[in-house]
């Protein structure tokens, strides 16, 4: 297949690769929301057993009287 466009030129590589810039803190930062969003929808044992200093973070920050609702997380 060539790198041209439909008019016959020539594309540059990097146009047909416009993907995001993917960064270690990006990863970490969407890791720990997706473990928060797990925690808080009742996968407390799986949260306790693969990320145990987030679950002694998330066991502080939430507590069983706050309903999920009132959290911000239903859909």
């Amino acid at each position: 297949m060539s790198n041209k466009s439909l008019e016959g030129e020539l594309l540059p590589a990097t146009r047909q690769t416009e993907n995001p810039v993917v960064t270690v803190e990006g990863l970490r930062v969407k890791l720990n929301s997706a473990v928060e969003i797990a925690f808080l929808y009742g996968a407390t044992d799986w949260v306790r057993l693969n990320h145990p200093s987030q679950y002694e973070r998330l066991l502080m920050r939430f507590d069983d009287s706050t309903s999920l609702e009132n959290r911000g997380y239903i859909h």
